[in-house]
């Protein structure tokens, strides 16, 4: 595949930008073949310095604009700096033995219009598609110089934000994720030809958000680029769009946004410092129900009585004997680490509590499981980047480590699922950006079994980019004869924050498609604050939900 970038001078470029020249350098599939750039860059200036401040001076919103952009260079300065994990001097390397021409656009506004000469140029490349890194809004011929045209990120989702400071308006106006949408770009202001969106959970901070957005899409742009590579490209119109044009904050916005800032800092300060005092805050406990969870009434289930300097979360259920018991993470304050421990469930309190697995990495989500009469556990060891599979060797208390596999990568949240033709797949997450978390993106593989001899790629990984469905909740069950994939809410800034229940209509190696049911609240009792993982077997259920305090 042909690629051509419109770009800037690349000790100017950001890490994301790096990253995705750095996947073209390294994959055969992909040939960068042409770099443009801004050729007015070149030409002498010739306007007055009396001109220049008379220009500053006359620009809207000048003060909204100061406090905006001060606190944006303090954010980045001293809380959240922007990672570097590409190696800046191959790139350049590289990117010098690229053929590289100057365009020459009539800027109007904030418009920059190609001329016909400028396409010509760019047509004799026989590029199948042009990445946007420079220039503003474009028109002219150039749109077309592609074979697919111009393809550009707006770190927005273009339904409902067009605009920008990309990821400020998100928290501004209290919405739940933050989107970003993958368009080729036509005359319409962010209101291209949609190829794909995304959705991330923001963060209190618009540095910060802005940080993962951008990041994170990275893995949005490389799927369909694959994708297209595979003939699979069926981008639609943008939707009709009826908010404002979302620009720099004017004073009062930015005024409270800085105040929001700084409040949510200073709580978080005052959290760090009431833990020494022993104070757990987000502290996860688990929740037993006989019956079915898809009728349960919650507000009757009592929590379990919790040691001191403890969470417990991420709960799985096993039958031993004529026995239950639970599987689940058991997190030390003090030591920021969680273990695997096992309790039994007596008359729907946990019992006899013992650790399982307690290594010097972060153990969680004991995914426990039989194959050929043998009992595993496949926790998650993202701490350790990779998959590990553990077998029992003496229940419940012995295990030796089994198989590896994703070597080098942060695996979160991972079980098996076999469906009804008895073929066998590997849901998991993955974190896919620096600086960010795993809670975006849901893989599937096709498996021929927990040896994991052979692992096949879902033709549409990642099979979903989104912040609101896509980590995986506990393993799937079955209800009613269907199949049904318990997945996190991660909205409004808070990890497992809601507990969706999806149900899956649609699992091939080619498609995926499933349906969200319901969405569980932590409403049904005073403290709660989130809610993120269910399992459910015969006759009972147990899930998790934390309080803010305890």
């Amino acid at each position: 595949m042909r690629i051509g970038i419109l770009t800037r001078d690349s000790h100017t470029l950001l890490n994301w930008e790096l990253r995705i020249i750095e996947h073209l350098k390294n994959h055969s599939d992909y040939e960068l073949v042409l770099l443009m750039k801004d050729g007015r860059l070149n030409q002498p200036d010739t306007t007055s310095l009396f001109s220049k401040i008379s220009k500053v001076l006359k620009k809207k919103n000048p003060i909204g604009k100061l406090l905006f952009y001060t606190q944006m260079k303090i954010e980045s300065s001293f809380f959240y700096k922007r990672p570097q994990t590409v190696n800046k001097l191959d790139i350049d390397q590289y990117l010098k033995s690229i053929p590289e021409i100057n365009l020459f656009p009539t800027r109007k506004g904030f418009l920059d219009i190609f001329n016909s000469e400028d396409a010509e140029k760019i047509k004799a490349y026989d590029l199948d598609v042009i990445l946007r890194f420079e220039f503003n809004i474009i028109r002219g011929e150039i749109l077309h110089a592609a074979k697919y045209g111009i393809w550009s990120f707006h770190h927005g989702d273009n339904a409902i934000n067009r605009g920008g400071p990309a990821g400020f308006w998100e928290i501004a106006l209290k919405q739940p994720v933050a989107g970003v949408t993958l368009q080729q770009l036509t005359p319409e202001l962010d209101g291209g030809l949609v190829i794909d969106k995304a959705y991330y959970s923001k963060h209190w901070s618009f540095v910060k958000t802005n940080m993962m957005l951008t990041e994170n899409s990275v893995n949005l742009l490389l799927k369909n680029l694959r994708l297209l590579k595979e003939g699979i490209y069926e981008p639609e119109k943008s939707l009709v769009y009826s908010n404002p044009l979302y620009v720099a904050p004017r004073p009062l916005v930015a005024i409270k946004y800085i105040i929001h800032f700084y409040s949510r800092f200073g709580s978080k300060v005052i959290e760090r410092v009431t833990e020494k005092f022993g104070v757990r805050v987000c502290c996860w406990t688990l929740f037993i129900g006989k019956g079915d969870f898809m009728h349960a009434t919650l507000f009757r289930i009592k929590p379990a009585e919790l040691p001191k300097g403890e969470f417990w979360a991420d709960p799985f259920l096993y039958k031993h004997h004529d026995d239950t018991y639970v599987f689940f993470e058991n997190y030390s304050y003090k030591t920021k680490l969680g273990k695997i421990s096992c309790g039994k469930i007596e008359n729907n309190t946990i019992t006899n509590v013992v650790d399982v697995l307690d290594l010097d990495y972060h153990l969680s989500f004991p995914y426990v499981f039989e194959y050929n009469n043998t009992l595993y556990m496949m926790p998650e060891t993202s701490e350790n980047k990779r998959l590990e599979i553990f077998k029992c060797v003496e229940f419940p208390q012995k295990w030796e480590l089994h198989r590896t596999a994703f070597e080098d990568e942060v695996v979160v949240d991972a079980f098996f699922h076999t469906d009804a033709n008895k073929q066998m797949w590997l849901f998991m997450n993955k974190l896919s950006a620096p600086g960010s978390e795993a809670d975006s993106e849901l893989y599937i593989y096709k498996v021929d079994s927990p040896e994991l001899n052979n692992i096949e790629s879902h033709k549409l990984n990642p099979v979903m980019i989104d912040a609101r469905c896509a980590r995986n909740g506990g393993p799937t069950f079955v209800h009613n004869g269907k199949t049904y994939r318990p997945s996190q809410s991660n909205t409004h800034g808070i990890y497992g924050r809601a507990l969706n229940i999806n149900e899956i209509e649609k699992l091939s190696i080619d498609d995926y498609k499933e349906s969200m049911l319901t969405t569980i609240e932590p409403n049904f009792r005073k403290g709660l604050e989130r809610i993120h993982h269910l399992h459910q077997i015969e006759g009972m259920y147990v899930f998790d939900a934390a309080y803010r305090r305890k």
